[in-house]
């Protein structure tokens, strides 16, 4: 655009570091919600008012601006990934090469995803690109994205809209110039003076653990409500799938139910059962068809939606589903805490107890086993017992995948566990044999969707049943054991997983056929299929099977 068409911006302002809820005029509910915390202009549209203009400032608050440091963990807890998508259905996109940005891009892939960093000291967000840099403006509304390290210019408001058309719609509006992100293709800038809307697309795995931020509480299934009242996300009822439907969002139980507004659960996905996303203060606030906010109700903590303001009561952090699982040992007994703290192979039934959360450390490529009481598997002695914090060296295990599902466990001596005659699991082997071996079970994966970096594993098409793994939107299958350490996968139609003589994957087996999945790291899992061969995903969809391990696909699970 010729620089005489060109808006001009507002000059530069200097803004207070106060965010609304500590400002000393400010009037808050009984129930925790701010008396104002959005501002309607009539446009159908709202923001958060999170900066408030000074007529003087301190001159360590005008140099702090001059030069802002690069971001601490303080300064930034919160991180949302995500796609965002312009007025034209095109993805906002970084390129490999000159750190050039456009909006071309028809889904969400690794080039469209970008890091939302919330800055908690000043209440602003900041874009970073998928190569780490961050997305900044000037004076002229010209857009960069090559600095690694955030100044002003990086700075930007979140604006919601309201209007129906574009109700779930997210606009960015540069602190420092007044005006908004926008344009199409590879003309895009920052001097629009009105909302440019951006569709979020979530980016993170489907599976999650839902957190109430003000009760400090977990979303389970309950019958056929979602309470909110867990301290600790244990078991399959606390898994929480949230499916990216007609631009929004549905939240689905581990039964595969969908969640209604009022509080119920239903089989079909219906505009009662989609909502919107605002992110507010770093977290999630989930906005339905008739602008109520998802929140708790009552001692129970039952999710429903109630106001139509957004305050701290309707405030939701997605939580990484993490493995949890139960072993069995040669002896046929399940492993377990139920008589204490010592770690024993001796229970006939699963229970919270016999209930172990993997958590992998990235370091020491090693596990950090969970148990319900909060505590982790510690090597005492030769002896296991939960007694351990995590991050001891005494609580790292090493899991070795054996064959058919089966597992050993190195423990920090280097030994491996053996089940005593008592059940007693202790640590004295030199090599896994038959007794050192474990069934492993996936407790809470009752239902799966698998991912990798080139997108989601889903049909082909509505009518072939080839299963491809670069999709934008999923498929959930069912995960069904064997007993035996193998699993069957299933489809909602009923039919099953299996492998055609080209070597590709479809749901289309009346018949079970067994598969066997290897644990990888967290949340990483490698697929054996009944040819013996591993399942391999290629960048343009496909997916087969290949020889050897190295070349297998890790697919997040």
């Amino acid at each position: 655009m010729h620089s005489a068409l060109r808006p001009k911006p507002q000059s530069k302002q200097t803004y207070s570091t106060v965010i609304p809820s500590t400002l000393p005029n400010q009037k808050t509910h009984q129930n925790g919600h701010l008396s104002k915390p959005l501002h309607t202009n009539g446009n159908g549209y709202h923001h958060h008012s999170t900066q408030q203009s000074l007529s003087s400032t301190s001159s360590t608050t005008l140099e702090r601006y001059q030069n802002i440091p690069s971001l601490s963990s303080s300064q930034t807890a919160f991180q949302w990934s995500l796609g965002l998508i312009n007025s034209k259905g095109k993805y906002l996109t970084s390129e490999n090469f000159g750190c050039k940005i456009n909006a071309t891009g028809n889904s969400l892939r690794k080039k469209q995803k970008w890091i939302i960093h919330y800055n908690i000291q000043d209440d602003v967000i900041y874009l970073m690109s998928p190569l780490n840099y961050y997305l900044s403006t000037d004076k002229y509304g010209r857009l960069t994205c090559d600095k690694l390290t955030p100044d002003i210019d990086c700075q930007y408001q979140l604006e919601f809209s309201n209007h129906p058309l574009t109700n779930g719609r997210w606009a960015f509006k540069s602190v420092v110039y007044g005006m908004f992100l926008g344009g199409d293709g590879d003309h895009l800038h920052c001097f629009s003076k009105t909302p440019e809307w951006w569709l979020p697309h979530l980016a993170l795995h489907p599976h999650i653990n839902l957190k109430h931020i003000l009760r400090k509480r977990y979303a389970r299934l309950d019958e056929n409500e979602i309470h909110i009242d867990e301290i600790v996300p244990w078991g399959s009822n606390a898994l929480i799938t949230v499916e990216y439907c007609d631009d929004k969002y549905a939240i689905r139980t581990c039964d595969r139910l969908y969640f209604h507004k009022e509080g119920k659960l239903i089989q079909q996905c219906t505009d009662e059962s989609l909502f919107t996303i605002e992110l507010n203060k770093g977290y999630l606030a989930f906005k339905d068809c008739e602008h109520r906010y998802l929140t708790a109700v009552g001692p129970q903590g039952i999710m429903t939606t109630r106001n139509k303001v957004a305050g701290k009561d309707e405030l939701f952090l997605l939580e990484e589903s993490k493995l949890q699982v139960c072993f069995t040992a040669h002896n046929g007994k399940l492993v377990s805490i139920k008589q204490g703290i010592d770690v024993s192979a001796n229970q006939t039934e699963i229970s919270d107890s016999g209930i172990f959360q993997l958590e992998y450390d990235d370091k020491t490529a090693a596990y950090h086993i969970r148990t319900c009481n909060n505590k982790y598997w510690k090597l005492e002695g030769n002896g296991v017992q939960a007694t351990g914090e995590k991050n001891m060296s005494e609580t790292s295990f090493q899991i070795q995948s054996l064959n058919d599902g089966r597992i050993a466990f190195q423990a920090p001596n280097g030994k491996y566990i053996v089940p005593h005659p008592t059940g007693h699991m202790r640590a004295v082997s030199d090599t896994p044999s038959t007794t050192e071996t474990f069934l492993l079970k996936f407790i809470n994966r009752p239902i799966i969707v698998l991912k990798c970096d080139y997108g989601l594993v889903g049909y082909r098409n509505k009518t072939c049943y080839k299963l491809e793994c670069n999709k934008s939107t999923f498929h959930v299958f069912q995960l069904e054991n064997d007993h035996d350490g193998t699993y069957y996968l299933k489809g909602s139609h009923g039919l099953y997983w299996e492998l055609l003589n080209d070597s590709s994957i479809s749901v289309s087996g009346r018949e079970p056929s067994k598969f066997s999945i290897e644990l990888c790291q967290q949340n990483r899992i490698i697929i054996k299929a009944p040819n013996g061969q591993y399942l391999k995903g290629e960048q343009n969809g496909s997916m087969t099977t290949c020889s050897t391990i190295n070349q297998a696909t890790s697919w997040e699970f």
